[in-house]
């Protein structure tokens, strides 16, 4: 009795294929609600994140939670722990320290 998934692509093919409702005399009557506009542009950072990249790191489970640990004891987020680790791997190899590079304001 095992019966096969539905496909995510096939179903989105017919979502898009599918023909535009018909509207009645009655809600083609009723006026339409516009959104308010967003105070925000798509594809918005917070203002200490503008014209910066992101780095990511997969890390298992045991060695997330010790960063994490870290940044309790030390009061630190995680992101301020990685800019001090990347900051000294930078120093390590003669390379300015994040802030201090080209580029840097």
């Amino acid at each position: 009795m095992s019966s096969k998934r539905p496909s995510l692509a096939e179903t989105m093919r017919h979502a898009v294929s599918a023909p535009e409702p018909v509207f009645t005399s009655s809600t083609a009557a009723a006026q339409p609600v516009l959104a308010e506009p967003s105070s925000r542009e798509a594809g918005y950072y917070a203002a200490t994140r503008q014209g910066k990249k992101k780095v990511t790191a997969a890390l298992e489970p045991a060695e997330h939670k010790r960063l994490r640990q870290l940044g309790l004891e030390r009061d630190a987020t995680n992101e301020a722990l990685l800019t001090e680790a990347i900051s000294d791997l930078l120093a390590k190899y003669g390379k300015p320290a994040i802030g201090q590079g080209k580029g840097s304001a």
